[in-house]
C-alpha cells in the first residue's frame, strides 16, 4: 500500500513516510493550499471493506474533528484518491511515548505531567461521547517541551472485534501492532463486549504503569498469552519494580487496572481529578514538605528543630487537604452537577444518582445539588414479613452489576435512585425474592411523598419452588395491547407463576414419568377443525424426530446435548397443558400472563431481553425481568397461555428471539396443534382459584382482520386516496411555551408545530394522570415532563 514520495493526494504532496501501524501508513505531506506541513494517515482497505465502511469512516471522522483540545491531535480533512481513503491531521514534531520511556521508567514528575495531559484529553473526548478504544504509548506524541498530543481518537471503532475467543487468538498471534494493542486492551474489549469510557481508563492504567516502571503491565510469549494475562492476571506490583512511586499514585494505577469495569474510574474527568490531587500532594512534599530521608536527617539535629519540623509537616498536610478539597468542590460544581442535570434530562436516573452521591461528598450543602435530589432520587420506607430482611439493589439492565446493600427491614426514608432497578430481598431460611422497581408493592406513593412498600418472603420449601408471587394489588386492566383496550377490568388476587420458561430438563422428567402414556394428565378435549379427536389419535402426533413421544425437536426421547437449561420448544398447546397438569399447575390466562409480564414497562424490559438473535438462550441469560421477578416473558420463546382467541386457536404471547420486539405487546393466536421451534410455556398456580371471575377464562376474540380474501382497490382509487395525504414539506416551526408555574416535581409546557394542512397549529398534550402513569415510581419520566397538559 506504500505511496511514493512526491505523489499528490488531492492538494497534499507526500514528502516522507513517518510510520506504519495496524490502521494504515502515516506520511509527512505538504498542504499546497495553506502552505503548511501536515500528517496524512492512509487507512487500510480492511478497515473500510464492509459496504457501509465509508459512511462509518466519514461519520467517525466528523465526530473526532469536533474534539478541540490542546492535548488532542487536530483533524483537518478527510478524502479519497485513486481508491485510497485518508485522513489529514496536524503535523507534530517529537517522539511517541513508547520511544520516550527509558528502561526503569520516567522520572515521577514527567510521568505525572504526561499522565495528567493524557487524562485531560480522555475527559474531553468522553464528555463528547467518544471512546478512544486504542490508547497506547504509540498513540501519544511528546514534543521537546513535554507537551502531549493523543492520536487516533475513535479510529479503532472502525475495526470489527473478533467474534469468538478462537478468532481472537488467531488475531493475537499475528505480527505487528495487533499484539501490541492487545497489551493495552481492557478485559471487556478483549472479550468482544461493548465498551465505554472505562475501557479507556483501563488502557490508560497500562500506559501509566509502563511510564512508571519501563515495563508493560501484561506480557506473554504470544498474543494468546497476553490476552490471557489481560483477562485473568494482575500485573507485578509497582513497588517491586520501583520504590520511589508514592502510594497515592500506585492506588490510582491499581484502580484503573481493575478487571471489573465498575470498580474503575467512570470517566477521564474523574481520573484527572485524582491525578491532579496526587500532583498537588507531590508538589507539597517536594517543596513545603520534607522527604522521609531528609526528615530523618533533620530529626537528628538539636531538639529546637523538632517543633519546627512538626509545624512544617502539619502545615503541608493541611495545605494538601485544602487543595484537594478545593479541587473536589470545583469538580463537583463545574463538572458533576451539569452532568447530573444532563443525565436526568436523558432519563438516565440511576447514573445521575450515582454521580450525585459522589458530588455530595465534595459539596454537602450545595443548594443547586439539593434541587436535583428530588429529580434523581426518592425516600423509600420498607416493611417486610418477616422482619430483618436484607434489601439490595443494582442496575436493571446489567445482570452482572454488583449488588448494593440498601438496608435491613424495617427502615424508613432511605434515599434510593429513581429509574428502573432490580431489587433483591434475602433472609436466611426464606426464599429470596427479586422485583424490579415497577413491582415494588406500595401503600402510598404520591409526588413529594415517601414510598412505603411491603414485601413478603416465604419459608424455604417445595410448595412453590421455582415460582414467584405476583401481587396485582387491586384491579387490573389489560393495557398496552393494541385492540384490547375494551377488555373488562378484573380484581386479581395474588398468584404464583414460574420464574422461568419450562426447560428441557424439567420437561424430560415429565417424559420419563410416562407423561405421554397417562391419560389423567390430558384432561382438555382434543379439537381439530371443529371435531373432537380421540386421545389415542392425538397422542400419535406428539412425537420427536425419531418417532418417540416428546417435543418435535428432540431425538429418541432426548433433548439436544447441553440444552438442559434451554426452554423446551416444539410442543403443542395440549402438551403444555398436560405438563402443567402433571406439575399441579395450569397455563395462565391472558389477564394473569400480562399482569406478570408488565407490558407497560416494555421500554425497559425489551432492550434487556433476547430479541433479534439466532436462537433461544438458556433461561435467565438475559437481565430482562418483569416486575415480580419472572424472566424471559419478553423474547427468547413465545409462550402458550390458556386463553382461546376463537375456536381452534390459542394465544401465544411475549414474542420470540426471531421476531420483532413489538411482538412482546402484540398478541398472536395459533392452532393449539402447532409445534413450533420458537414456542414454549410456563405454568401458574392460583392461590384462590375459586375467586377468579369466570370471564378471566373466557375466549377473547382476536381483533386481527384476515385480509387474505380482500380484493385490492383499483390503482386509480388508491392514487386518489394517497393524494389526500400528500403534504408539501415545509418547516415545522415548533415552539415550546411555559404553562403555569413550574413546581418541584412537575414541568408544565405546551409543544406546538405547524400542521400539514391549512394554517393550523398542532399541539402535543397529555393529561397529568397519563403522564404520571407513564413511570413506575409515580413521577414523570423526565422526557415526558415537557408534555404535561396545559
Amino acid at each position: 500500500m506504500s505511496t511514493a514520495v512526491g505523489t499528490f493526494l488531492g492538494p497534499y504532496q507526500i514528502k516522507s513516510l513517518l510510520g506504519v501501524g495496524g490502521m494504515g501508513e502515516v506520511y509527512c505531506a505538504y498542504d499546497t493550499r495553506l502552505e503548511r506541513p501536515v500528517a496524512i494517515k492512509i487507512l487500510t482497505a480492511k478497515l473500510l471493506a464492509d459496504p457501509d465502511g465509508h459512511a462509518r469512516f466519514k461519520q467517525e471522522a466528523k465526530s473526532i474533528s469536533a474534539l478541540h483540545h490542546p492535548n488532542i491531535c487536530v483533524i483537518h480533512d478527510i478524502g479519497s484518491h485513486d481508491g485510497l481513503d485518508f485522513m489529514v491531521m496536524e503535523y507534530l514534531e517529537g517522539k511517541t511515548l513508547d520511544q520516550s520511556i527509558p528502561e526503569g521508567g520516567l522520572p515521577l514528575e514527567f510521568a505525572l505531567k504526561y499522565a495528567i495531559q493524557v487524562s485531560e484529553a480522555l475527559a474531553h473526548s468522553h464528555a463528547a461521547g467518544i471512546v478512544h478504544r486504542d490508547l497506547k504509548p504509540a498513540n501519544v506524541m511528546v514534543d521537546a517541551a513535554g507537551h502531549i498530543k493523543v492520536l487516533d481518537f475513535g479510529l479503532a471503532k472502525l475495526a470489527v472485534p473478533p467474534a469468538d475467543p478462537n478468532e481472537a487468538e488467531t488475531l493475537a498471534t499475528r505480527p505487528g501492532t495487533i499484539v501490541g494493542t492487545l497489551t493495552y486492551m481492557s478485559p471487556e474489549q478483549a472479550e468482544g463486549k461493548p465498551v465505554d469510557a472505562r475501557t479507556d481508563v483501563f488502557s490508560f492504567g497500562t500506559v501509566l504503569y509502563e511510564m512508571l516502571t519501563g515495563s508493560r503491565a501484561f506480557q506473554g510469549g504470544s498474543g494468546a498469552a497476553v490476552l490471557s494475562a489481560v483477562m485473568r492476571d494482575e500485573p507485578q506490583p509497582i513497588h517491586e519494580r520501583r520504590r520511589d512511586v508514592p502510594p497515592e499514585l500506585i492506588r490510582i494505577v491499581t484502580r484503573c487496572l481493575k478487571k471489573n469495569a465498575d470498580a474503575r474510574y467512570a470517566t477521564g474527568a474523574e481520573l484527572t481529578q485524582d491525578l491532579k490531587a496526587c500532583s498537588d500532594l507531590l508538589f507539597l512534599e517536594s517543596g513545603a514538605m520534607l522527604s522521609p530521608a531528609r526528615l530523618a536527617r533533620e530529626v537528628k539535629r538539636p531538639r529546637v528543630l523538632v517543633p519546627l519540623l512538626v509545624f512544617i509537616i502539619l502545615l503541608a498536610a493541611g495545605s494538601a487537604w485544602l487543595v484537594k478539597r478545593s479541587r473536589d468542590a470545583r469538580w463537583a460544581r463545574d463538572v458533576a452537577i451539569p452532568q447530573i442535570q444532563q443525565l436526568a434530562d436523558e432519563g438516565k436516573l440511576v447514573e445521575a444518582y450515582a454521580l450525585a452521591v459522589q458530588a455530595e461528598k465534595s459539596l454537602p450543602n450545595d443548594p443547586t445539588l439539593g434541587k436535583l435530589w428530588p429529580t434523581v432520587s426518592y425516600a423509600l420506607s420498607l416493611e417486610s414479613v418477616p422482619s430483618g430482611v436484607d434489601v439490595f439493589r443494582r442496575s436493571y439492565a446489567d445482570g452482572d452489576a454488583p449488588w448494593q446493600l440498601v438496608g435491613r427491614t424495617p427502615f424508613k426514608n432511605i434515599r434510593v435512585p429513581r429509574g428502573m432497578l432490580t431489587w433483591k430481598f434475602e433472609k436466611a431460611g426464606y426464599v429470596s425474592v427479586l422485583h424490579s422497581t415497577a413491582g415494588l408493592p406500595r401503600h402510598s406513593f404520591a409526588p413529594g411523598e415517601a414510598a412505603i412498600a411491603s414485601i413478603t418472603l416465604e419459608p424455604v420449601g417445595e410448595e412453590h419452588a421455582g415460582m414467584v408471587r405476583v401481587s396485582p394489588a387491586g384491579g387490573f386492566k389489560t393495557l398496552f395491547i393494541p385492540g384490547f383496550e375494551d377488555m373488562p377490568e378484573l380484581e386479581l388476587a395474588d398468584y404464583w407463576m414460574d420464574q422461568y420458561e419450562v426447560t428441557n430438563r424439567e420437561f424430560k422428567a415429565f417424559v420419563n414419568a410416562g407423561g405421554y402414556q397417562k391419560r389423567e394428565y390430558w384432561k382438555v378435549p382434543f379439537v381439530r377443525d371443529g371435531k373432537t379427536v380421540s386421545w389415542e389419535d392425538a397422542l400419535v402426533q406428539f412425537h420427536d424426530a425419531a418417532g418417540r413421544p416428546g417435543p418435535k425437536d428432540w431425538l429418541q426421547g432426548e433433548f439436544p446435548p447441553g440444552h438442559e437449561h434451554y426452554p423446551v420448544t416444539g410442543i403443542s398447546w395440549y402438551e403444555a397443558m398436560a405438563y402443567a397438569q402433571y406439575m399441579g399447575k395450569t397455563l395462565p390466562t391472558i389477564y394473569h400472563w400480562n399482569r406478570a409480564a408488565g407490558p407497560r414497562f416494555a421500554a425497559f424490559i425489551v432492550p434487556a431481553s433476547n430479541f433479534g438473535t439466532a436462537g433461544a438462550l438458556a433461561v435467565g441469560t438475559k437481565p430482562g425481568m418483569s416486575p415480580w421477578g419472572t424472566f424471559d416473558m419478553a423474547g427468547n420463546v413465545k409462550e402458550w397461555i390458556w386463553t382461546e382467541s376463537e375456536p381452534g386457536k390459542r394465544y401465544v404471547l411475549g414474542g420470540a428471539y426471531d421476531e420483532p420486539t413489538y411482538m412482546f405487546i402484540d398478541p398472536d393466536a395459533q392452532s393449539p396443534w402447532l409445534r413450533a421451534s420458537n414456542i414454549g410455556f410456563r405454568g401458574v398456580k392460583y392461590v384462590k382459584p375459586d375467586s377468579i371471575p369466570a370471564v378471566a377464562f373466557a375466549a377473547v376474540p382476536s381483533r386481527r382482520r384476515d385480509l387474505a380474501g380482500l380484493k385490492p382497490v383499483p390503482d386509480e382509487l388508491f392514487r386518489a386516496y394517497r393524494g389526500l395525504y400528500s403534504y408539501d414539506k415545509s418547516p415545522l416551526n415548533a415552539s415550546v411555551e411555559k404553562v403555569g408555574n413550574n413546581e418541584e416535581d412537575w414541568t408544565m409546557e405546551k409543544v406546538s408545530y405547524n400542521a400539514p394542512y391549512g394554517n393550523e397549529r398542532h399541539r402535543l398534550s397529555f393529561s397529568a394522570e397519563e403522564c404520571q402513569a407513564s413511570f413506575p415510581d409515580g413521577r414523570l419520566f423526565p422526557g415526558l415532563q415537557r408534555f404535561a397538559a396545559s
